[in-house]
């Protein structure tokens, strides 16, 4: 007569091996929760750190520092000294022209360049900054012959991509370079992809190969071509774009 079914011999190995299976996948559970736990310990770390939402006076200048941003993960953000003093966030650095500013909305919505060189910090950002509380916004800028101008405005404000990043406030202006942003004010952002100026023939971004708020022509935009030549703005001051630098701080 003939038994039914393996072995017995067989049936205690199989079992040996799926024992053995189930200690692995045990010891792999055990892995990926410590992995996890770290991670999370990690961002809870990185948001005990992030505990401003800009930078301090106290952080050292062209410093690199961790914030929290209402509503997103903590960013890191260039934080500068300027004319204005120090605690101020670099939002927009031109020096040499090295980094192309002729960009397609997602790149202006989410930053680009480095900031040990040229760089946009990215609109959603400035966004979410300057409606998490009241902002000012400082731009400096120096020509070819290392004259320094700048622009402070008391209360900026940008609106959320709904709105087509609105530049929704300025505020008061003070200083020697000419209060050429007040004609950008409630104007929507464009870049080539997204045209939302007030030129019905034509594509304002496209024209100056940046991304601003433009209503139907540049009267200070500062993404456009880098120029090697000298240009007269409405101040009356003669510039070239030797060097810009605009910064944001609370106050």
């Amino acid at each position: 007569m003939q038994t039914q079914g393996a072995p017995r011999e067989d049936l205690t190995a199989v079992v040996a091996e799926l024992k053995s299976q189930i200690f692995q996948l045990n010891d792999t559970v055990l892995h990926l929760e410590n992995l996890l736990w770290k991670r999370d310990e990690e961002e809870e770390k990185k948001k005990e750190k992030a505990t401003s939402s800009c930078c301090s006076v106290l952080d050292p200048v062209g410093s690199v520092q961790l914030i929290s941003v209402p509503g997103i993960e903590p960013r890191w953000v260039l934080c500068d000294a300027c004319g204005a003093g120090t605690g101020w966030i670099v939002i927009q650095h031109r020096f040499d022209g090295s980094l192309n500013f002729y960009r397609d909305w997602n790149a202006y919505r989410n930053g680009f360049g480095f900031y040990n060189g040229e760089f946009f910090i990215g609109l959603e950002l400035l966004h979410r900054l300057t409606k998490s509380r009241p902002f000012e916004l400082y731009v400096e800028l120096v020509d070819f012959n290392n004259h320094m101008f700048h622009a402070q405005y008391d209360s900026f404000l940008v609106g959320s991509e709904e709105e087509i990043y609105m530049l929704k406030s300025l505020g008061t202006y003070t200083g020697n370079a000419g209060d050429s942003l007040k004609y950008n004010l409630y104007d929507k952002f464009s870049t080539y992809d997204n045209d939302n100026d007030g030129w019905s023939r034509g594509n304002c971004a496209n024209y100056y190969a940046s991304g601003w708020w433009f209503n139907w022509d540049a009267n200070r935009e500062y993404t456009g071509r880098f120029q090697n030549t000298q240009k007269v703005f409405d101040s009356g001051k003669v510039l070239g774009s030797g060097y810009l630098l605009v910064e944001l701080s609370r106050y």
